[in-house]
C-alpha cells in the first residue's frame, strides 16, 4: 500500500472516531481569561484539566494537551514557535516533519519531532498539530516515549477533529 493510500485511510478511520466522540461525549472547554475560546467534544469517561489558555485532556486511549498561542496570528507564526509552545511538557523538540491539514475544518499543520519528556528527560517523540479557529491559534501535542505518540495520533485527531471556536 503506498504511502497515499495509507494517508487516505488514515483519515478516513479518524473521521469515524471524530463521528464516534461527537455522539457519546461531552464538552470541554479551553478559556482565555475567563472567556471560552475554543471547544472540543471529548469521550465522556475523559478527565480535563484545564487553566487559562490550556486544557489538558486524558483518555484511556491518550493523553493530549492544547494551548492558546499568544500573539500568533497565523498557523505558520505558531508553527515556528513548536518546540517553546510545548516545553512544559516535551524539551529539545527537534522537527523531523511537517504536513498541511484541517482540524475541525480549519487549516492547520501537523508537525513531527523527536526529543525529550520534560518529567523524565526520557527520550522520545511528539506530534504538535497547531491550528487557527476564530480569531486564535492553538497547538495541540501528544508525546511519549517510542511509538506513543503514533499509537495516541487516532484518537486525539479524533477529539480536535470536534474543535470550534467559541464567542470572544
Amino acid at each position: 500500500m503506498n504511502s497515499l493510500n495509507k494517508f487516505l485511510l488514515a483519515l478516513i478511520f479518524i473521521a469515524s472516531l471524530a463521528l464516534s466522540a461527537k455522539a457519546g461525549g461531552s464538552s470541554a472547554t479551553l478559556s482565555l481569561d475567563g472567556k471560552p475560546a475554543l471547544a472540543l467534544t471529548v469521550p465522556a469517561d475523559a478527565k480535563v484539566t484545564s487553566s487559562n489558555a490550556f486544557v489538558k485532556i486524558k483518555t484511556t486511549n491518550c493523553t493530549g494537551y492544547i494551548w492558546l498561542v499568544p500573539g500568533a496570528k497565523t498557523v505558520a507564526k505558531a508553527e515556528s514557535q513548536a518546540g517553546e509552545i510545548i516545553r512544559s511538557e516535551f524539551v529539545k523538540f527537534k522537527v523531523t516533519g511537517s504536513m498541511d491539514m484541517e482540524v475541525g475544518g480549519m487549516p492547520g499543520k501537523h508537525i513531527t519531532g523527536s526529543g525529550n519528556e520534560a518529567d523524565d528527560g526520557d527520550p522520545g517523540n511528539a506530534e504538535v498539530i497547531v491550528f487557527k479557529a476564530g480569531p486564535h491559534v492553538f497547538a495541540a501535542c501528544i508525546h511519549g516515549e517510542a511509538d506513543e505518540a503514533a499509537r495516541e495520533r487516532g484518537p486525539f485527531l479524533a477529539i480536535l477533529a470536534t474543535a470550534h471556536a467559541l464567542e470572544q
